[in-house]
């Protein structure tokens, strides 16, 4: 069987003009939520828009999401985000895709959701559960803030453009 070509992003040349509708009511009403009061009902939200999965995390943990949310130049590779990064990973139920969701709702202009998708519009190469890694993800966060730079994009916004772009030229993640 023949594999199949995988489109990848060029921000020489491809545009980022699609419309974000995965799950456009909850996305919405996550987005118009303040995150300053971090709570764990509020985690659970965003666990459930993104794979409908039950979280739980501790009380310790929230404190600091919450001390992210109101951090002062705050940057992803800060020893401060790794650590946050480092112990959502290590809660049952969350993998990086997920502790980057809940990051991207707490702190949307540092931290960009990391999904298969997004991903492979960048790399075009399948991101597999077991390369996931605090590394990899820093990488692709200065990756997808140079789009944002380049684009004159919000952060928040280049990850939902990279996952709609590889919607539309790559079809399946399972292919």
């Amino acid at each position: 069987m023949a594999e199949r070509m995988i489109r990848i992003f060029d921000v020489d040349v491809d545009a980022l003009d699609y419309v974000f509708d995965y799950n456009a009511v909850q996305t919405d009403a996550l987005r118009a939520r303040s995150y300053d009061n971090v709570s764990l009902e509020d985690l659970r939200r965003i666990a459930l828009w993104k794979l409908d999965r039950v979280v739980d995390v501790s009380e310790s943990l929230l404190a600091q999401l919450r001390a992210l949310a109101g951090a002062e130049g705050l940057t992803a590779d800060s020893e401060q985000s790794r650590q946050v990064l480092d112990a959502l990973v290590a809660c049952d139920g969350v993998g990086y895709p997920m502790a980057s969701a809940f990051l991207k709702f707490v702190r949307p202009d540092v931290y960009p959701i990391i999904d298969v998708r997004a991903y492979r519009a960048l790399t075009g190469t399948r991101l597999r559960y077991n390369q996931y890694s605090t590394d990899l993800y820093l990488k692709y966060v200065a990756r997808v803030a140079e789009i944002a730079r380049r684009c004159r994009m919000p952060l928040a916004a280049v990850d939902e453009q990279l996952y709609c772009y590889d919607k539309a030229h790559n079809g399946s993640i399972d292919a």
